[in-house]
């Protein structure tokens, strides 16, 4: 199995973990690669999963009524890449996971988390703060797409996240900004 530590040290941010909680821990992950642009998961499937990063980028998305792509977010190395609602609801998620190059990941099943969690409760506690760090990027992004002209939208991105513009393909980020592959090019060309 690949190395589980960065996955222990992200957990550990939030929670003490003893050696008997590891053990049983290490025996609820697994391991998957991704090739660029696999899907992880599609918008309308039920989440099995609960994935966390160790090496890419995944893109995080939903289709539009129109057919149309809509970025909602983007996880890199050391995130977790999880619709948590429908995951613990299991529910059809309204969004979707798919990967912007190779990708490696640590994942765990529903049952797994979910069992984890009830004989160590201890670990709700990384559960609060990591979705309240979604909620707060989530916000952020709302706020993002108020602001007008095109050309805020993309300076308050390239202040607030810059490993964005350096990873991520610009019909993306485009997208995450609301606006066109051309205004976006515009943008970066000083013409707007």
């Amino acid at each position: 199995m690949p190395n589980a530590q960065p996955v222990i040290d992200f957990i550990s941010e939030y929670v003490k973990i003893d050696p008997t909680e590891l053990e049983v821990m290490l025996t609820r992950i697994h391991f998957s690669s991704f090739g660029k642009n696999e899907t992880i998961m599609r918008q309308g499937e039920i989440p099995k999963r609960l994935v966390f990063i160790l090496k890419g980028a995944v893109r995080i998305f939903y289709t539009d009524e129109k057919g149309h792509e809509q970025m909602v977010g983007f996880s890199f190395e050391n995130q977790p890449v999880v619709a948590f609602d429908s995951f613990a609801n299991q529910t059809p998620a309204g969004i979707g996971f798919v990967t912007m190059e190779p990708t490696d990941v640590i994942w765990t099943s529903h049952d797994e988390f979910f069992g984890f969690l009830e004989t160590y409760p201890k670990y709700e506690t990384l559960v609060r703060s990591v979705m309240g760090q979604y909620l707060t990027i989530e916000g952020e992004h709302s706020r993002l797409l108020r602001l007008n002209p095109a050309r805020d939208r993309y300076e308050a991105l390239c202040k607030s996240r810059p490993e964005l513009i350096t990873r991520v393909p610009l019909k993306y980020i485009a997208s995450y900004l609301g606006m066109t592959l051309e205004t976006l090019s515009r943008v970066r060309a000083g013409k707007l």
